[in-house]
């Protein structure tokens, strides 16, 4: 054994065998405690890669990680992929330049793996899968939309019209929780499939939610209900958009969380077409003149042979045979009718014919005179006059309309505390550089812990008296003269006893009076 692990050793040695064996433990679990105490702190964050992949999006990005050895975890439904913090946002960037996650299904990308032995059948195959697939990524990004699922009925085409069968599709949503699809957004889903495949008809186009309730109509089937539906929706639009209005002024008045807004509308979806026609007796129109006039003269009367010749003027010739005087005649005659006035209306379908609106108003929250700075804050109602003013912006923001039969009501009624004022910022410690400051001053913390509570009481336990032996010495010959007059100390101390030995025997009446005297003085 070395000569300076011997000296190391030597308080160790120098125990009994129980305080060694306690020594050793006490040393041991120190070692393990403060071991997994650092393995505790510097274990990996996992974060989220991508979370709800199917099957084979999360076996590509599996076979991608390990190409790049980037450690990783799998969740226990198998639906999400989890790697270090540090890592996550390059990992997406990567991944999505490979473009993965697809999204579930096959899309046109099955067209990039060229084989030359594929039949007709099996590319046409091959096409509608890619379509299904394509449809399916791109119905998955709508909000509120989990995932979607395509199938295609395409059927061949034919020489003749009578014999070709139109083209179907179906679409299977799995929503979010809590979340479903207006009839607008369906129809959009319906649109998007038949713009899509070439020469399909919406109406051939069903959409199913994953509990199998029928999303979509058809838009031939009932003319009827495709208007009540059309109709609600555009009331319901009108009130939410009637209610943030509200909302938005209010919180500016009196402030964020502090008051609700609910706005109930009716529409008169009548449709009127009104025919007016007036008359006015007091003013006379011209409704048709005609006029005609004749005037007469002097008639000349032709003679000789009949003919060109016979009736052509002759210069110098004989008179005429005969004439007569003329005269003149006119005629005018008016038509006059009673003025008239035609007028055709047709009034809007869908006019507003009443609003009511309903809104609740949180009071006012004061500290008490005199009360402490950490106080719970006193309600107060709002004023009269502040409920007034609420409810004149409120009739002037709605459009108002007493004749008509609006409603506005504003009531005071004190909130209860759910917390839902607003998004609490995030707590200190969840920001990352708090989060790694911490760690490590739990691990120094351990450490501070480990120095006092376990090695300073146990180097306080190895602290013993050491022999004489052991004790250093400067040389030879300095250990000689200590040895001898140790030696000598000890023989005077054994010849002092020997000669009080020797006095008792010799006169043991005296050393009983010197004992009596040393006692008696005692007490």
């Amino acid at each position: 054994m070395p000569e300076g692990l011997k000296k190391l050793l030597e308080p160790f040695l120098a125990l009994s065998t129980g305080k060694r064996l306690v020594v050793a433990g006490v040393a041991l679990a120190s070692l393990l405690a403060f071991a997994a105490l650092i393995v505790v702190a510097n274990k990996t964050d996992y974060r989220p890669l991508f979370s709800n992949l199917n099957s084979d999006d999360a076996g590509e990005i599996v076979k991608k990680l390990k190409e790049q050895k980037v450690p990783y975890q799998i969740s226990d439904d198998g639906k999400a992929l989890l790697v270090p913090a540090d890592k996550v946002y390059d990992l997406r960037l990567s991944l999505a330049s490979d473009g993965l996650p697809q999204g579930g299904g096959i899309g046109f990308e099955i067209f990039d793996r060229k084989n030359f032995g594929m039949t007709e059948f099996v590319q046409k195959l091959n096409y509608q899968r890619a379509l299904q697939g394509e449809l399916s990524r791109t119905i998955s990004q709508l909000s509120g939309v989990e995932s979607a699922r395509v199938h295609l009925a395409i059927p061949e085409k034919s020489l003749f019209k009578e014999a070709e069968k139109p083209a179907t599709a179906s679409v299977v949503l799995k929503m979010k929780s809590n979340r479903s699809l207006r009839d607008s957004e369906v129809q959009g889903v319906v649109h998007l499939v038949a713009s899509s495949i070439e020469g399909m008809d919406p109406d051939n186009v069903t959409v199913l939610d994953s509990r199998g309730k029928m999303l979509s109509t058809s838009s031939s089937s009932d003319p009827a209900t495709r208007l009540t539906g059309a109709r609600q929706e555009a009331q319901r639009q009108f009130e939410k958009g009637t209610e943030d209005k509200l909302q938005s002024l209010l919180d500016k008045v009196v402030g964020t969380g502090r008051s609700a807004a609910r706005v109930s509308a009716s529409f008169d979806m009548k449709k009127v077409e009104r025919f007016e026609e007036r008359y006015d007796p007091e003013t006379a129109a011209v409704r048709s003149e005609q006029r005609s006039e004749e005037k007469g003269g002097t008639t000349t009367t032709a003679s000789g042979v009949p003919g060109v010749q016979s009736n052509m003027a002759r210069t110098g010739g004989p008179a005429a045979a005969g004439s007569t005087g003329g005269g003149t005649k006119s005629d005018e005659t008016l038509n006059y009718e009673v003025s008239r006035t035609t007028a055709r209306t047709f009034e809007p379908e869908g006019a507003l014919s009443k609003i009511s609106v309903a809104i609740l108003v949180d009071g006012k929250y004061e500290l008490s005179p005199g009360a402490k700075p950490d106080a719970k804050p006193k309600y107060q109602p709002r004023s009269p006059d502040e409920l007034s003013k609420i409810e004149a912006l409120v009739k002037s923001a709605v459009g108002f309309n007493a004749e008509r039969g609006d409603q506005v009501t504003v009531a005071n009624i004190p909130f209860q505390d759910t917390g839902e004022g607003g998004m609490e910022p995030p707590a200190w410690y969840e920001a990352p550089i708090a989060q790694l400051g911490i760690k490590y001053a739990v691990i120094a913390l351990g450490f501070l812990a480990l120095l006092l509570f376990v090695i300073r009481p146990l180097m306080k336990v190895l602290k013993v008296e050491k022999p004489a032996s052991f004790l250093p010495v400067a040389n030879e010959a300095e250990t000689s003269r200590m040895l001898e007059e140790q030696r000598r100390e000890q023989e005077k101390l054994r010849l002092t006893q020997l000669e009080l030995v020797e006095k008792v025997k010799q006169d043991p009446y005296q050393v009983a009076q010197i004992l009596q005297n040393w006692l008696t003085h005692k007490e």
